[in-house]
């Protein structure tokens, strides 16, 4: 092989490196987005339950402003 083959083919590799490391990119993006949204459900589901738990010990529910 050829030093003008080789170089050709690591700046393929180069590039189709790059382009994977763009779509894990993206997609790690989208994950965190996502991951975002379930922790705030979450910390809603734990309000809901400690509401729930207050209503029933027979006090009143905290006053959320």
């Amino acid at each position: 092989m050829s030093l003008a083959e080789t170089f050709l083919s690591t700046a393929k590799d180069m590039l189709m490196m790059s382009e994977n490391i763009k779509r894990m990119e993206s997609r790690v993006d989208k994950l965190t987005e996502d991951m975002r949204g379930l922790d705030r459900r979450v910390m809603k589901i734990e309000l809901m339950v400690d509401l729930a738990k207050e209503e029933s010990r027979g006090r009143p529910p905290k006053r959320l402003t």
